[in-house]
């Protein structure tokens, strides 16, 4: 009887027969791929990005941004800010209050689109905006944030009273520029339940 070689696709065949070294075979196969995905997109797609370790450290001092300096209130903010209530937030001559409103609010919203009264501002029928107080959060030469406190018309059907943050700025954020009114919220969330 005469010795028979063994068949060279028999190795194979019992590998990939096996469950074991079919899931051996399959993570390999995943790495290499990864592998050489990471090679592609590190020799072609972020060529001449530049490499942390190839960039030259810089000997110059860093560029600290220079904190605004406060600035008294500006009388001319908070009449912006009293027609902005009397006007956009009660929905009343809604025309005239497009011109008080930073684009950073009104957006790409034309004077016909604002009139509608479709807006960006939280509407409130407060009865006191004539007279409600404005507390200062802070005030720059720039940009100013307020906060009021608006007391519902009787029988309104909403929260009897409501403060709200009023944020200013100057237009062209220059200086010298018109202040606008460029953020309108309430300050106020809805109490959490109380837990079992």
């Amino acid at each position: 009887m005469t010795p028979t070689t063994p068949h060279a696709g028999g190795f194979f065949s019992g590998i990939v027969s096996s469950p074991r070294a079919q899931r051996r075979l399959l993570w390999i196969s995943a790495a290499v791929f990864v592998a050489g995905a990471i090679a592609f997109i590190s020799v072609f797609v972020l060529r001449g990005t530049g490499n942390a370790f190839n960039s030259p450290i810089s000997n110059q001092p860093a560029q600290v941004a220079k904190p605004e300096v406060p600035a008294p209130p500006s009388k001319a903010a908070f009449a912006v800010a009293r027609k902005f209530l009397q006007t956009a937030v009660l929905r009343k001559n809604l025309d005239s209050s497009y011109t008080l409103v930073h684009p950073d609010m009104k957006g790409a919203l034309t004077r016909k689109q604002w009139d509608t009264g479709n807006i960006p501002v939280i509407g409130y029928p407060a009865n006191n905006t004539a007279t409600a107080s404005f507390v200062v959060d802070y005030s720059y030469k720039t940009s100013m944030l307020l906060e009021v406190d608006l007391v519902a018309k009787p029988g309104s059907g909403v929260r009897p009273h409501l403060d709200f943050y009023l944020g200013l700025k100057r237009a062209g954020d220059k200086p010298t520029g018109r202040w606008l009114v460029s953020y309108w919220e309430p300050n106020w969330r809805p109490p959490l339940p109380n837990g079992p």
